[in-house]
């Protein structure tokens, strides 16, 4: 049996009217729907280009700058250790220095002492060999290293000998007399000649201007130690024509030349 139309048509009526509830009635995450919808549709804020490398540069010259303090904090590092490694050695300089002024204060004041001694022995020299002195025979001379007696070789020997005359035996005697009261010195003595050879009967005697030289220093040692002096501080030898006082191009340079040397030095 068929339904009334009446009924059908409360039916129609009541679904038309469900249906427009349901298309107002919102759905229980519209809301949430909407908004994301929104956000996807809007376009993301981006900040501008210019803007964005200013950051970047800001940011880059940020790390530079610490970079550069780092590596400047570094070398600040280095040079004072530099620093400190240099006043040290700078200490230890200024000490070495102190030291040798010490030491050197210490020689300056034992070579005063030596040279009061030498001057006192040349005082005595120059007393006992006055004449000999004045005639130009002999000299005596004294600087900070020694003291140097200087007796011409036609004062002491004849021509081409090897023995000494009296009055070059009786000034080499007083020269003993005197340096013996110096002990604590070192006296060298050395014959010297000319460049000429020697000629005739004597270079029977004498080969060579070597062996003259050394024969006359032999002899002048022998009178000092009869004025008195020790051997032990005695010492000769004889060096020919190697050390001129003078040019030997002429007969005045020759006999300056011809010579014994008697040299004072303190003992090391």
């Amino acid at each position: 049996m068929k339904p009334p139309k009446t009924i059908l048509m409360i039916l129609g009526v009541t679904l038309i009217s469900a249906c427009s509830i349901l298309e107002q009635a919102p759905a229980p995450n519209d809301t949430v729907s909407r908004n994301l919808n929104e956000m996807k549709a809007s376009p993301r804020a981006v900040p501008p280009k210019r803007e964005l490398a200013t950051v970047q540069a800001a940011s880059s010259a940020s790390q530079l700058a610490a970079s550069d303090l780092d590596k400047s904090k570094g070398q600040l590092t280095d040079l004072e250790k530099q620093l400190a490694d240099r006043n040290l050695r700078l200490a230890s300089l200024e000490r070495q220095l102190a030291d040798r002024d010490q030491e050197l204060a210490r020689l300056r004041g034992d070579l005063s002492a030596e040279m009061q001694k030498l001057s006192q022995a040349q005082r005595g020299l120059v007393r006992a060999l006055r004449p000999e002195i004045q005639k130009g025979d002999i000299t005596v001379d004294l600087n900070s290293e020694r003291l140097l007696i200087h007796l011409a070789s036609a004062y002491l020997f004849g021509l081409g000998e090897d023995q000494l005359k009296p009055a070059g035996v009786n000034a080499l005697k007083q020269v003993g007399a005197i340096l013996k009261d110096y002990p604590e010195y070192n006296v060298e003595v050395a014959g010297h000649t000319d460049n000429l050879a020697i000629r005739s009967k004597l270079k029977e005697k004498f080969p060579t201007n070597q062996a003259l030289s050394e024969a006359r220093a032999a002899n002048a040692v022998k009178a000092l130690t009869e004025g008195g002096m020790a051997t032990n501080s005695l010492t000769g030898g004889g060096y020919a024509e190697t050390k001129p006082v003078a040019p030997n191009t002429t007969e005045a340079g020759r006999q300056k030349n011809r010579r014994v040397e008697i040299r004072v030095t303190p003992k090391s």
